[in-house]
């Protein structure tokens, strides 16, 4: 008898989802081609696998007993995958920032939980220079917000949303917003925010202006440093008690003289999408893509409600 990995990949995601559009969503597939998968799969096998009921499927008992087998096939499958591939150099992804942004802290979190995919991290300067890279081949990932570019959409490439990352505010101990648990954004009108700096990427500056526009908030710009300089905006924080400046909630700052205080009512949201060739084929991207998706879902990294949350119109259409 001789399995088809897709459909088998295809029965565990729906086995583990107990949902067939969901699972359909981390394949990235339609749910038609999921379903068919799953029909091949149950007509070589000659049973059912799964029975619907009114919030899903259920698995079968033989599909309750073909489960497991079909978890340790996949392993094995993805580790003949690395083993074949390890001689081929290893996954080159751009990680533009530091640790205080989402994607260098999953790719750190990958690179020690998988030691078998080898990557190879860069820092680009914008989304776009590393687009730039992977259409000459020079890269095989990208994060980046895929908005305000300034330019098409190049149609060799594919994007999805991988995670919708939390913002906060940085304060001077001194403003009066600095006490609270959160702030609101409209509760900034009466500060001034410290727009990026002038070497900032396009679509990270336009994020952060079309946020001031729709609360209404006052922008200013003052070039010290580069986006990535947390002690350039902390010192001007320091400087200018009543300024506030955007970092992500997870950027770790000093303790002296500032706060970082989150944002709610709406959580401002920066898009992060992952981006890889239309035409790439290479396995260990599939398997990172894979891993990607499902340390998503755990996380709940794309979950977006458009009542307490934002992020700019053109990204909502992404979601």
């Amino acid at each position: 008898m001789d399995f088809d990995l897709a459909q088998v990949r295809a029965f565990v995601a729906v086995a583990e989802q107990r949902h067939f559009s969901r699972a359909a969503a981390g394949l990235h597939l339609t749910q038609q081609a999921l379903s068919r998968r799953i029909q091949r799969l149950e007509q070589l096998l000659g049973t059912p696998l799964f029975v619907r009921n009114s919030g899903g499927v259920e698995l079968t008992p033989a599909g309750q007993r073909l489960l497991p087998y079909a978890r340790q096939l996949l392993a094995v499958a993805e580790s003949a995958e690395a083993e074949a591939r390890s001689a081929s150099g290893p996954l080159r992804v751009d990680v533009w920032g530091i640790h205080a942004l989402a994607p260098l802290r999953f790719v750190e979190h990958l690179t020690a939980t998988q030691p078998s995919l080898q990557i190879e991290p860069s820092m680009r300067r914008s989304v776009w220079a590393a687009m730039e890279a992977l259409l000459r081949g020079e890269l095989d990932v990208a994060f980046g917000r895929v908005h305000d570019l300034g330019r098409p959409w190049p149609p060799a490439l594919r994007r999805r949303i991988a995670q919708l990352e939390p913002a906060a505010v940085l304060t001077s101990l001194d403003h009066p917003l600095s006490t609270g648990p959160t702030i609101r954004p409209a509760e900034l009108t009466d500060s001034v925010m410290w727009g990026p700096p002038s070497t900032t990427a396009p679509e990270m500056r336009r994020w952060v202006e079309r946020f001031a526009q729709a609360f209404e908030i006052p922008l200013r710009y003052r070039a010290i440093g580069t986006i990535l300089d947390l002690n350039a905006r902390v010192e001007q924080v320091r400087e200018h008690p009543t300024h506030v400046f955007l970092l992500p909630v997870e950027a770790a700052i000093p303790d002296d003289g500032v706060r970082l205080v989150p944002l709610t009512d709406p959580v401002l949201r920066y898009p992060w999408s992952v981006i890889w060739r239309r035409d790439d084929l290479n396995p260990s991207l599939a398997r990172f893509l894979r891993h990607l998706s499902e340390m998503g879902r755990a996380e709940d990294w794309t979950g977006y409600d458009p009542v307490r949350d934002w992020t700019p119109e053109p990204d909502r259409a992404d979601l």
